[in-house]
C-alpha cells in the first residue's frame, strides 16, 4: 500500500544516519544520493530544528544524538498484549494520523500504530499546527475497528488522557494534570495533546484514529504559541528512549479502548477529575461565543460543568476552547 509522506522534506534515511559523526561522502554512499542532495537534506532538517553541527568535512550529531523509534523494539514490548497492533516506525510523515487514515482508505483495519521521528503536517483540535522538531518528542497515532461499537464515543479522548498520565506516571512523571477536553500538562504548562477522530465506511462509522503528541525534548528556542513543557523537563534522568515511550503509549491506549463501549467513560471518569488542571478555576471558554464561570470537573459524559451567574451549564466537547481566567 502507498501510504508515506507525500512531499518528503529529506531523503530518507538521513535522520537516523546523523546518529553518529559520518562525512558527507560517507552519508552519500549510504543513501546512494549525490552530495548535493545531501547537504540540502541536512538544510532542511536545520530549519525543521534539528541542530546538527559541522567540523571540517564531518556532520556530528546534535546533543543529544537524534533516538528514532524501532518498531521491532515497540512490537517486542507489547507481544503479551491480548490484542497487539501492528506497529510502523516512520523516519518522516506529514502526519501519523493521515497516514493512518491513508492506509484506513487502502483496506487496512486496526489495531494498527503509526510513529513518526518528524512530522511535517501534525495536527492539533481546531486545525492548529502541532511543531515538534525531529525526534524532540512523540508523535503516536493508533487506528482502532469501532463496528463492533453501537456508535462513536465522544468520551474516547478524555479517557486518553487518563490513561496517558498514568502511563507517564509510571515511567516517573510528576505533576501531570489534564485539561478539558485534550490537553495533557506538566506543572500547569502544556505537555501534550490528544486528537480523536471518528472514520466511516459504506455501513458508517467503522474506525477510530488516536493521534498524541508529547513533548520529550524542545529546543529552548522554539516557538510554539503557549506556554509549555517537556519530559526533560520532568526530573527524569535518564529520559525514556523514544521506543519505550511509544511501547508504554500504545500499551496504555489498546489497554484503554478495550474497556470500550462498556464500561467505557465509567471506569475513568474519578481519574479525570482528580487530574483537572482547571477545576474549582476561572475559565473562559471560546467557540460559539464567549463564557465565563468556575470549572467544576466533567460528568460521566465528558461534559464540562461550569457553574455561572446564571447557575450551571453542561458543555459538550467540540470546537470549543477552554483557558484560565487570569
Amino acid at each position: 500500500m502507498s501510504t508515506s509522506d507525500p512531499l518528503p522534506r529529506f531523503p530518507d534515511g538521513l535522520l537516523r544516519l546523523l546518529a553518529v559523526p559520518r562525512t558527507l561522502q560517507e552519508l552519500a554512499a549510504r543513501l546512494d544520493l549525490p552530495v548535493p542532495e545531501v547537504e540540502a537534506g541536512l538544510q532542511c532538517l536545520r530549519e525543521v530544528g534539528l541542530a546538527w553541527r559541522r567540523q571540517g568535512e564531518t556532520i556530528l550529531p546534535p546533543e543529544p544524538p537524534p533516538d528514532p523509534v524501532d518498531a521491532g523494539r515497540v512490537r517486542s514490548a507489547l507481544e503479551d498484549l491480548p490484542q497487539v497492533p501492528q506497529v510502523h516506525a516512520l523516519e518522516q510523515v506529514d502526519s501519523t494520523s493521515a497516514w493512518l487514515d491513508r492506509a484506513r482508505r487502502q483496506g487496512v483495519q486496526g489495531p494498527v500504530a503509526c510513529c513518526a521521528d518528524f512530522q511535517s503536517a501534525g495536527r492539533g483540535r481546531r486545525g492548529r499546527q502541532w511543531r515538534m522538531p525531529p525526534c524532540a518528542g512523540m508523535a503516536l497515532s493508533l487506528l482502532w475497528d469501532i463496528r463492533p461499537w453501537p456508535r462513536p464515543d465522544a468520551t474516547v479522548p478524555l479517557a486518553t488522557g487518563v490513561v496517558l498520565a498514568q502511563a507517564l506516571e509510571d515511567l516517573g512523571v510528576r505533576g501531570l494534570q489534564l485539561k478539558w477536553p485534550n490537553d495533557l500538562y506538566l506543572h500547569g504548562r502544556k505537555l501534550g495533546g490528544i486528537l480523536v477522530e471518528a472514520r466511516a465506511g459504506r455501513g458508517g462509522p467503522d474506525a477510530l484514529i488516536l493521534g498524541v503528541g508529547i513533548n520529550l525534548r524542545l529546543p529552548p528556542h522554539l516557538e510554539v504559541g503557549q506556554p509549555h513543557a517537556d519530559l526533560a523537563g520532568a526530573g527524569l534522568q535518564p529520559l525514556p528512549s523514544r521506543s519505550r515511550l511509544a511501547a508504554a503509549l500504545i500499551r496504555a491506549l489498546v489497554g484503554m479502548l478495550q474497556a470500550y463501549p462498556e464500561p467505557g467513560f465509567a471506569a475513568f471518569h474519578g481519574d479525570w477529575n482528580r487530574r483537572d488542571a482547571t477545576r474549582n478555576r476561572p475559565v473562559t471558554l471560546t467557540g460559539g461565543g464567549e463564557r465565563r464561570g468556575i470549572a467544576r470537573g466533567v460528568d460521566a459524559r465528558g461534559r464540562l460543568c461550569l457553574e455561572t451567574a446564571r447557575g450551571r451549564e453542561w458543555i459538550e466537547t467540540g470546537e470549543i476552547s477552554l483557558r484560565r481566567t487570569p
